[in-house]
């Protein structure tokens, strides 16, 4: 009988029961000592099937993961792999999911029980989200010619959809039931393409051809993701982006450093799957943001910057990053000033701004937040009115400046707005946003001054 692991880790990852080296079942854990610890407390509690694992395997091995998001595809790729027979025992097949993949021009992404289908009509395979026809299934299902590709099996239906959703911000496909003339509204908030599901498509076959290579080739994406092959995936998008920003198409070069961004942020960070416990607090916050701000994007990332000096020496800036209204330290950068002499922080501010966009592989904000007021932000908008000639995506990014002690928010639009705590949230939001920026330019001041009296 399998005895209890020592130095079991608190890191999301998959564990395996063995007996010797054959895997009898294999598992996913958002905390891998917590799950484990599960299986050997009140073992009488555990249903007849897990004791009689418990008694035949005779060790346990597991495998950190970055995120919960890596867990489960990891998790389906070696059950895939080794069928363990606890896996088959513990679950009935309908209780597993797997992802299917329609052949059509612009292929659907559903999720689904029954991985086989008996039509061959593509229009009523999963067209939109909507499961196939079936038949009964097995853990490995045999697929029809013509039927969709399937990936699988998952463990957990919830969990598959949040990483779906995940993954469709990054590379957007079509959800649409029927063909329609006018954009949909996934389209206009970046979750479709927008031609993939319209009656009027363009006529060119050059564009055509174009159109859907580009809706295939973020299929392909999803696919190669959901297959367990992440790595060599970000490692090829890294390649083409630097490959493009060599031969000055900088559109495509911004198109990919932003699927970089995002598979590096669905697959590092450990609570994304579970994020949907905050997430409808920061939907909400992010709805209000909207219509306070007079926007419709989706406000994925939130750049707040400050500046610290004393008398303009040792002069410092910083970038601090929130994603998804979360710091996210592994964004945030310094800057030391090089070009203002004196005490001049509406000057700092603009060379700050300057330098942050001379950088396309750091993805773009969707809201800009200065330490200041108006002119922190006519400064803010002069250096970014530079770089919008260039790349007209930058011009849906919100400028604004924090006022402190009156909590008086000045927008680009021309918009004044004064924050109330009668709306928490996003009085909360500005101000850890100011926070933060504020903190980390004074710590970076502060060792550079430190340096100048040790030298």
């Amino acid at each position: 009988m399998v005895k209890h692991p020592k130095n079991i880790p608190t890191n999301p990852g998959i564990y395996i029961f063995r007996r010797g080296k054959t895997p009898l079942y294999v598992g996913k854990a958002a905390n891998i000592r917590q799950r484990l610890v599960s299986y050997f407390r009140k073992q009488k509690d555990l249903s007849p099937k897990i004791q009689t694992m418990l008694r035949e395997a005779t060790n346990i091995a597991f495998e950190k993961t970055a995120s919960e998001v890596e867990a489960l595809i990891r998790e389906a790729e070696l059950i895939k792999k080794f069928r363990p027979r606890y896996n088959v025992l513990m679950r009935d097949d309908k209780n597993y999911s797997f992802v299917g993949i329609t052949r059509e021009p612009y292929p659907r992404i559903f999720v689904t029980h029954q991985p086989h289908t008996k039509g061959l009509g593509v229009r009523e395979q999963g067209f939109g989200g909507r499961e196939p026809t079936s038949t009964p299934n097995t853990l490995a299902p045999k697929p029809h010619p013509l039927s969709p590709r399937f990936i699988g099996p998952f463990t957990s239906a919830s969990e598959l959809h949040a990483t779906l959703k995940l993954l469709r911000r990054i590379f957007p496909y079509c959800t649409c039931r029927t063909p329609h003339k006018r954009p949909c509204l996934a389209s206009q908030i970046g979750r479709c393409l927008g031609f993939c599901c319209t009656l009027d498509r363009m006529v060119r076959p050059a564009e055509a051809r174009a159109a859907k290579k580009r809706y295939r080739a973020n299929i392909q994406k999803i696919t190669a993701l959901l297959s367990g092959d992440r790595t060599r995936l970000a490692g090829r998008l890294k390649r083409e982006m630097a490959k493009a920003a060599k031969h000055e198409r900088y559109e495509e070069a911004a198109v990919l450093r932003d699927e970089v961004f995002g598979l590096e942020s669905v697959f590092s960070h450990r609570a994304v799957i579970r994020g949907p416990k905050l997430a409808p607090a920061w939907s909400e916050t992010e709805s209000r943001l909207q219509t306070m701000l007079g926007s419709d994007i989706p406000l994925q990332r939130i750049e707040g910057y400050d500046i610290s000096n004393i008398s303009g020496t040792a002069a410092t800036g910083s970038m601090a990053v929130f994603t998804y209204g979360q710091p996210d330290k592994s964004q945030y950068r310094k800057f030391r000033i090089k070009t203002v002499k004196g005490p001049n922080d509406v000057a700092m501010h603009g060379e700050v701004l300057r330098r942050r966009f001379r950088h396309p592989e750091w993805p773009f904000p969707q809201l800009i937040v200065m330490d200041g007021g108006k002119p922190q932000l006519n400064a803010a908008r002069q250096a970014l009115a530079e770089f919008r000639k260039h790349d007209p995506r930058l011009r849906h990014i919100i400028l604004s400046a924090l006022a402190k002690r009156e909590e008086i928010l000045f927008t680009e639009s021309g918009k004044v707005i004064r924050l109330s705590r009668e709306h928490p949230s996003l009085f909360n939001l500005f101000r850890f946003v100011r926070d933060e920026s504020h903190r980390f330019a004074r710590a970076y001041h502060h060792r550079i001054r430190q340096r100048a009296f040790a030298s």
